[in-house]
């Protein structure tokens, strides 16, 4: 049975889908151990968690710790000590004298809003640090996820991840996690693969497919239509929860069956241009051991799409709100679509100032009323609201893995995670306002 560490994650969409992906295996599959490390407080015996941990994810701790075979510890793993004792494993498991089979990386700063300085340190110098602490304890696969926000350089056409094909992100949070995943690649030594993920869906998904939902929601409260920008046709490739963790499982499966990082380069590559202008944003860590990737460094790495065969645009998304939210819904022509495009940032500010004015008031309207600190949010970043498609290709995945995936997006699976929510206390239920009250500005 592997050995399994989680770095961070608990606060998005990642290790929240992991851990009971793992702990659900059958007895012959599960891990022996399974360390999450990461900030917040988790008891799992106490029911103690202070920061977001869905139905799902608690019940995997509480039954894992339970079993004996999940361990949390707290901590930031900027310090030295932290990542020392996060990468030892349990005596009973081999101590220092092995190594974790599989690290799933999921740490980095996730805000859109973050300065470039806090990527630097949170984002792109702490990659390294643990990245050079795998190596240093000889991990078998090391496994970082990535985000969503990534097109074909040059825009051409084809699909991110086809055979041969040059990609791209965009926005400020995932080009330094971009910078961060060709920082990983330059470590000799390191086992690495890239699992680049579409947008999710499935139960607890805080992420993805949700704020959109949200939104329908506020309009449906406020008598509104709800339009989208773009053209209905704009990819939006999606993926399970259930079936990326599978992808994220398969991937370090494979890794470590390779055995070396020139067989995994030898295997499966993608080059990861540097989204640099220059190297003055990173020359503080230049010094450093290890030290990131400079503009001009040619980079290549296993990289991997999370990605399932529904083929999603924009149009099936509309439909499935309509139909599990109940809102009218379709798309904004192409004179508001190409005046958002050229004031993308204002339009996303005013949208997003009004989606939050509606959303506080259907959460007080909501019986009983719930309160804004819940982790799901109507809010949408403007990286999100950006006018690129995103469409990916999981042949490689399929073919180096073996991996398939389960689910299909469609309304029903939609419900099941507006349900799981309204379970938890944390999706509105008011009824829409009088026609007698003014209705919320649509954009």
């Amino acid at each position: 049975m592997v050995t399994v560490l989680i770095l961070g994650g608990l606060a998005n969409d990642n290790a929240r889908h992991l851990l009971p992906y793992l702990v659900s295996l059958p007895p012959t599959e599960r891990p022996a151990i399974i360390r999450v490390v990461d900030k917040p407080l988790v008891i799992p015996a106490a029911n103690a968690y202070t920061a977001y941990v869905d139905t799902a994810c608690r019940e995997a701790f509480k039954k894992g710790t339970q079993e004996g075979i999940v361990e949390y510890v707290q901590g930031t793993l900027l310090t030295e000590a932290m990542r020392t004792k996060a990468f030892t494993l349990p005596d009973k498991h081999g101590g220092g004298g092995k190594s974790f089979d599989w690290v799933f990386d999921f740490t980095g700063e996730i805000s859109f809003e973050a300065p470039e300085a806090v990527h630097v340190e949170r984002t792109l110098q702490l990659a390294l640090l643990l990245g050079a602490a795998a190596v240093k304890h000889k991990v078998g696969a090391y496994v970082r996820g990535i985000p969503c926000f990534y097109r074909l350089r040059d825009d051409r056409t084809g699909k991110v991840g086809d055979e041969g094909t040059v990609s791209e992100p965009w926005g400020t949070m995932a080009s330094w996690h971009h910078e961060a995943a060709r920082g990983l690649a330059k470590l000799e030594g390191l086992n690495l693969v890239l699992v680049r993920r579409a947008v999710m869906y499935g139960p607890f998904t805080v992420t993805g497919l949700t704020p959109r939902v949200l939104i329908g929601e506020v309009y449906k409260f406020e008598g509104d239509k709800l339009e989208f920008l773009w053209a209905d046709s704009l990819a939006q490739s999606t993926i399970h929860a259930a079936d990326y963790a599978a992808a994220l499982v398969k991937s370090a499966s494979w890794a470590q069956s390779l055995g070396s990082r020139s067989a995994i380069l030898a295997a499966h590559t993608e080059d990861l241009p540097s989204t640099l202008s220059s190297d003055a944003p990173i020359s503080s860590l230049l010094s450093h051991s290890p030290p990131p990737a400079k503009k001009v460094d040619e980079v290549s790495a296993a990289v991997f799409c999370a990605v399932d065969d529904c083929e999603t645009t924009q149009k099936e998304i509309a439909s499935i709100i309509q139909e599990v939210v109940g809102v009218k819904s379709g798309f904004h022509g192409s004179v508001i679509s190409g005046f958002a495009k050229l004031n993308l940032g204002d339009v996303v500010e005013d949208a997003n100032d009004k989606h939050l004015e509606g959303w506080s008031a259907l959460l007080q309207a909501s019986d009983p009323p719930i309160s804004t600190t819940i982790p799901i949010s109507p809010s949408v970043p403007a990286d999100v609201l950006a006018p690129h498609p995103i469409a990916f290709s999981n042949a490689a995945l399929k073919k180096h893995t073996g991996w398939a995936p389960k689910y299909r997006l469609n309304k029903e699976i939609v419900r099941e995670t507006v349900e799981g929510f309204k379970r938890e206390g944390n999706w509105p239920n008011a009824k829409p306002r009088s026609v007698s009250q003014p209705p919320l500005p649509v954009y």
